[in-house]
């Protein structure tokens, strides 16, 4: 990442790329000194494909890295040298007599606009690579309590429910029926974003007609989410006419419309895009690194390809940014590597490169990675192409591993989380707890209230364990009712305390239903590493200990001790229905 340290002022952009392009200076007579070594490797009238190709990769890194840092003198001449050396490997490998007296003119050209860079003290070149003035670190993320929401539907109900389920997740929502209302309310108080159907009974498009009404002097911009039972082309082309932002169909997805409603309304999100950089050139990996930290992303960056498997275990990377051409393992086999790693089959790639031939750069493309950037690249492109692509995942990855009515981690996920956090807590020697929690008595709120009224519940349960734990512990639904919690470096007591007092806080929540009032309470079975080491043990001990709580009369914590242990070694993982049965 940035190599400013901890709690030291932070450098500006412009002298943290003076100082990277004074380092690139200084090497520079060392980089021309290998491509000497390389072409004295050489012999006339020969057939040496392995050294041509040592020496492209070294004239095509050396061109990319000089137009970068301004020098496009020097740039110009190893584009030269490279084409020249291309040339004779698309002919087999040929060493001719006439490369190789090509080759050392062009060296000795290099080596007197080397000479001459050196020299320049303070440098007339000015690099290329210059921030975009519209570029700076992201705000601080808004509580969605502060947040108002327009909700228009002339049904009624619908509307009153849909609300009722933002509500339950800190969104300020009001309700109309009315387009023409909404128009009054739109105009006297701008929304943070609005929720519009698309049919009206007056208006097959009413919808898509009111906003482009509402919007359509510049200053009036609102982002729109239209909901509609239609699913046709005609409908979602009149909203995205009217300027609609995103279009959901009835029945609404509910983590959809929030992952939607969040983007929207919250544009700087508060965890930033994580962007691992590779480029054997470290100089140059470290300026890519510098722009898009300065974009406000985290940045880490990498010159040896070795590493990437091993960074990737412990750095939450959204994006990689590979050069294609690099010595030992080329930008293709290393993205072929990552794509065979179960962990990173979806992880976007994007090439970084001064490659210009469009049927090489489709090759690269095609074993697996996602854009091609040519350098020297524009910082606005480059922080433009990094933030569309990594958001545009993050979106897709959080609707695959979320569950669709609470917004939580399913179950396969919060299961993956937790062997993760176990390794974690082995390397480092700390306490881990795992906690199944347990709505009381929810198929009784169901038959009683209705699945609308149970799902509530739930995400009310879910919302009060978001936002009362740490960032650092990972909440999941386990299935049903049922969550699953991991505490990292938590003991069971601890443990305890902080799970007594989410239970005694959601035990106060109120509930309304068909005008009467009610309460809900949840039961925890609580299983702490080490004591149980492997994930099923942890989830077993947990689950069994959620089956003495409820045994208890529920509404309680119960902790699996190590007496639990010879049980599950004994008689495997596999619960007698009767005890679920209790719940």
């Amino acid at each position: 990442m940035s190599d400013t340290h901890q709690g030291a002022p932070r450098e500006s952009f412009k002298v943290r790329k003076a100082r990277l392009r004074a380092a690139f200076i200084e090497q520079l007579p060392q980089r021309l000194k290998e491509a000497h070594q390389r072409f004295a490797a050489l012999a006339p009238d020969t057939i040496d494909q392995a050294r041509l190709e040592d020496l492209y990769i070294h004239f095509h890194t050396l061109k990319g890295s000089c137009a970068t840092f301004g020098f496009e003198q020097i740039g110009d001449v190893a584009r030269t040298a490279e084409e020249r050396v291309r040339e004779a490997m698309d002919a087999g490998g040929a060493v001719t007599s006439a490369l190789i007296e090509t080759l050392a003119g062009l060296l000795a050209k290099l080596d007197a606009l080397v000479l001459a860079a050196g020299a320049q003290t303070d440098p007339d070149i000015t690099p290329s690579f210059e921030l975009p003035p519209d570029v700076s670190p992201p705000q601080e993320s808004t509580s969605r309590s502060d947040r108002l929401i327009y909700l228009c539907d002339d049904d009624p109900d619908f509307g009153a429910q849909l609300a009722a389920q933002l509500g339950c997740f800190g969104y300020r929502v009001s309700v109309f029926t009315s387009l023409e209302v909404l128009a009054t309310a739109v105009a006297e108080e701008c929304p943070s974003a609005l929720i519009l159907d698309v049919m009206f009974p007056r208006d097959q498009h009413g919808g898509p007609k009111a906003l482009a009404a509402m919007t359509a002097a510049p200053e009036s911009s609102v982002p729109c989410i239209f909901v509609s039972c239609r699913d046709d082309f005609v409908a979602r082309l009149q909203a995205v006419r009217a300027g609609g932002n995103a279009y959901c169909t009835k029945p609404i997805k509910m983590v959809e419309l929030l992952e939607l409603l969040d983007r929207f309304t919250n544009p700087h999100p508060s965890e930033p895009i994580n962007v691992l950089v590779v480029d054997d050139d470290r100089e140059l990996a470290q300026l890519h690194a510098t722009v898009l930290e300065e974009a406000g992303m985290v940045a880490k960056a990498v010159s040896d390809p070795e590493q990437v498997p091993r960074i990737l275990e412990t750095f939450s990377t959204d994006l990689v940014l590979m050069d294609m051409y690099m010595p030992d393992c080329s930008g293709p086999e290393l993205a072929r590597v990552l794509r065979q790693m179960p962990g990173h089959l979806s992880l976007p790639i994007i090439y970084v490169s001064s490659e210009t031939d469009v049927a090489r750069q489709h090759k690269a493309l095609a074993v697996g990675a996602d854009g091609f950037l040519t350098k020297p690249i524009e910082p606005a492109r480059l922080v433009s192409e990094v933030a569309l692509r990594a958001e545009r995942m993050r979106l897709l990855h959080s609707l695959m591993v979320r569950d669709g009515l609470t917004g939580l981690f399913n179950h396969n996920t919060i299961m993956q989380y937790l062997e993760i956090a176990i390794a974690n807590s082995k390397r480092i020697s700390r306490p881990l707890a795992f906690a199944m929690i347990d709505v009381d008595h929810f198929k009784s709120v169901n038959d009683t209230y209705g699945h609308p009224t149970g799902d509530h519940v739930l995400m009310a349960l879910s919302r009060t364990l978001r936002l009362r734990l740490r960032d650092t512990d990972v909440v999941g639904r386990y299935g049903g009712e049922e969550f699953a919690v991991v505490l990292n470096g938590m003991n069971a007591q601890q443990a305890r305390c902080i799970l007594e007092d989410l239970r005694v806080s959601f035990a106060g929540v109120t509930f309304h239903a068909d005008g009467q009032e009610f309460h809900c309470t949840f039961s925890v079975g609580v299983s702490v590493f080490p004591i149980f080491e492997r994930p099923d043990h942890l989830t077993e001990a947990a689950d069994r200990a959620l089956y003495r709580a409820k045994h208890a009369g529920r509404n309680r914590v119960e902790i699996a001790t190590a007496e639990d242990l010879p049980t599950l070694i004994d008689a495997g993982s596999t619960q007698p229905d009767a005890e679920r049965h209790l719940r």
